[in-house]
Parts: structure tokens; C-alpha cells; sequence
């Protein structure tokens, strides 16, 4: 007769340890959405944008929303220009 390891009930450690990662991952998901819905209901007023010879009127979390898309392509656009330099030469 061969000693097997009785089930205790209980997954096994590494899988204890994924499902911990998950918890955590979908719980910070779910604080930040909420802090993103809460900031985009405070911030929904309308406001007045003038440039140069332009004028329009947007709500305010669209406008915030924009340059923040707006800022994350410059950014990538300068990350892949300064690759493209180091690949090249």
C-alpha cells in the first residue's frame, strides 16, 4: 500500500495565492473606477474654452479627459522617436 495525501479541503497554496491576486487586482479596479465616476460627476459643469481665434463650450471632464489622452500621446510619440534614434544609430 502507497501512502497517498488526503485532501484537506482546501486548495492548494498557489492557488490560494491567485485567487489572493485576483481579489486585490479586481478591488482596485472597483475603488478606482468609482473615484474616476465620482470625479467625473463633480466635474461635469460646462465651461468656456477660448483659443487663439476659437471658442467653444465642452464639459469640463471631457476637456480634462482630452488633454489627459492628449499628454499620454505626446509622451509615446517622444518615447518612440527617442527608440527610433537609438535603433538607427
Amino acid at each position: 500500500m502507497t501512502d497517498t495525501p488526503k485532501p484537506s479541503g482546501q486548495p492548494p497554496k498557489a492557488k490560494r495565492e491567485v485567487d489572493a491576486r485576483w481579489l486585490l487586482r479586481m478591488s482596485a479596479i472597483v475603488i478606482l473606477l468609482g473615484a474616476f465616476v465620482t470625479f467625473a460627476l463633480q466635474n461635469s459643469e460646462s465651461i468656456e474654452v477660448e483659443f487663439l481665434s476659437w471658442s467653444f463650450e465642452a464639459p469640463q471632464i471631457i476637456l480634462l479627459i482630452g488633454s489627459a489622452i492628449a499628454g499620454i500621446l505626446i509622451w509615446e510619440l517622444g518615447g518612440f522617436v527617442r527608440r527610433r534614434k537609438q535603433k538607427d544609430g
